[in-house]
C-alpha cells in the first residue's frame, strides 16, 4: 500500500509525515521530499496477539510518500510530470490547513483545482493523439467519445470522482489513472484556536460528495505528543476537542478507502493481519499467505473475531461449534481468521 501526502506549501504536509511515522521517516529526492513507513493501529490484531500470547506480532505497513508536486514545485508545465508522478500511488492523503496565513478554503480548492488541471491536460492531450492516429488506423471511437465526455466535465470543475460511469465505460478508462479519482482522505489542519469551531457548510459538502473521510486535528499538538503513550495522548487531545488522534483515525479507514478486507492468522508462533482485495476467496486469501497454501487449498478452518471476543478463548469457541470450515470460494470477511488446510 503506498499512500501519498499531497497539499500546498506550509499546509502540514511533513508535519503529518512526522506524526505518522513517529518521526523516523527519511529525506527523499525531487517531487518527494520525505518517505516513511506508517504502521496502521489495529485493536483486533493486539487482542489476538494477547490472547495466544504470540511470540511476534505483525501489523500492515503503508508506505507514506511527502509530495511537494502541488506544493512549492508546482509548475503548469509540469503538470505532466507530476501526474506521472502519483500514478503508481495507490491513494491520497490531501492536508488542508486553517491558518491565518493559509485560508481554508483557499488551502482546499487551490489542491482540488490543480488535480483537475492535471487531469484535464493529460485528457486533452491524449485526445489529440488518438485523433491523429485516427488518420493512420482504426482506433477505438467509444473511447474518444468518453475522453470528450470526461473532459467536459473536468472543464466544468468538477472532479472526476463524480462523473458516474457505466462498467463498459470504467473498462474502456481503466488502463489510465486520473488524480481526481483515486481515492482521498481528508486531514484539516487548524490552529489550536481554531479547533472546535464550524467549518465552511460548502466545503464540507464537497468533501461529503466524494465519499471521503475527512478528520480535523492541529498537527501542531500531535507532534507535541510523539512518542506518548495513546492513552495519555488521548487525555490531552480531548482537551482541545479531539476525539481521536490523527495515526489511529487514519488507521480505522484504510481498508474502506483501498476496498480492502482485513484477515488475521494467528497462534503461538505469530499473530499477523493480512489485506485482501473486497470480494477475495479463501483460495485467494490463502495465496496471500504462501503460494504453497492455494496451490494446495483443500478447506479454510474460519472464525470470525467477533464470535472469538465473546467465547474469550479458542477451547470455547471450538464448544460453542464457532468454528467452521469453508471451501474454496468462500468470500473472507472482514475480521474473518483463517486457518488453511492444505496439502502439496
Amino acid at each position: 500500500m503506498k499512500l501519498a501526502i499531497v497539499g500546498e506549501a506550509l499546509t502540514g504536509k511533513t508535519t503529518l509525515l512526522k506524526v505518522l511515522t513517529d518521526n523516523t521517516f527519511s529525506r527523499g529526492s525531487g517531487y518527494i521530499s520525505g518517505v516513511g513507513t506508517f504502521i496502521l493501529e489495529d485493536p483486533n490484531l493486539d487482542y489476538l496477539y494477547q490472547l495466544y500470547n504470540s511470540d511476534k506480532k505483525t501489523p500492515l505497513h503503508v508506505e507514506l510518500y511527502d509530495f511537494d508536486g502541488f506544493g512549492k514545485l508546482w509548475k503548469d508545465e509540469k503538470r505532466g510530470e507530476i501526474k506521472n508522478e502519483l500514478s503508481n500511488f495507490d491513494a491520497l492523503i490531501c492536508v488542508v490547513s486553517d491558518f491565518q496565513e493559509v485560508a481554508l478554503k483557499d488551502s482546499f480548492y487551490n489542491l482540488e483545482y490543480k488535480l483537475l488541471l492535471t487531469d484535464l491536460d493529460f485528457v486533452e492531450r491524449r485526445i489529440e493523439t488518438l485523433k491523429k492516429e485516427r488518420i493512420k488506423k482504426k482506433v477505438n471511437e467509444e473511447e474518444i467519445a468518453l475522453l470528450e465526455k470526461i473532459d467536459s466535465w473536468l472543464s466544468a470543475e468538477k472532479p472526476l470522482h463524480s462523473l458516474e460511469l457505466t462498467e463498459k465505460e470504467k473498462d474502456l478508462i481503466k488502463g489510465y489513472v486520473f488524480l481526481s479519482m483515486l481515492p482521498q482522505i481528508f486531514v484539516i489542519n487548524r490552529e489550536e484556536s481554531k479547533l472546535g469551531g464550524e467549518l465552511p457548510s460548502d466545503l464540507i459538502n464537497r468533501i461529503k460528495e466524494r465519499n471521503s473521510p475527512f478528520f480535523i486535528t492541529s498537527l501542531k499538538v500531535e507532534e507535541e505528543l510523539i512518542g506518548l503513550e495513546r492513552r495519555e495522548k488521548l487525555e490531552i487531545l480531548k482537551e482541545f476537542g479531539i476525539e481521536e488522534d490523527i495515526k489511529t483515525a487514519i488507521s480505522s479507514v484504510i481498508k474502506d478507502v483501498l476496498g480492502l478486507t482485513f484477515f488475521y492468522t494467528a497462534g503461538k508462533t505469530e499473530a499477523r493481519v493480512w489485506a485482501v482485495r473486497k470480494g477475495a476467496t479463501a483460495k485467494e486469501a490463502a495465496g496471500k499467505i504462501h503460494s504453497d497454501l492455494e496451490r494446495g487449498f483443500i478447506r479454510a478452518e474460519v472464525i470470525h473475531i467477533e464470535d472469538l471476543k465473546r467465547a474469550g478463548s479458542e477451547k470455547k469457541a471450538k464448544e460453542l461449534g464457532l468454528y467452521r470450515l469453508e471451501g474454496k470460494d468462500y468470500i473472507v470477511k472482514d475480521g474473518d481468521i483463517l486457518l488453511i488446510r492444505f496439502s502439496v
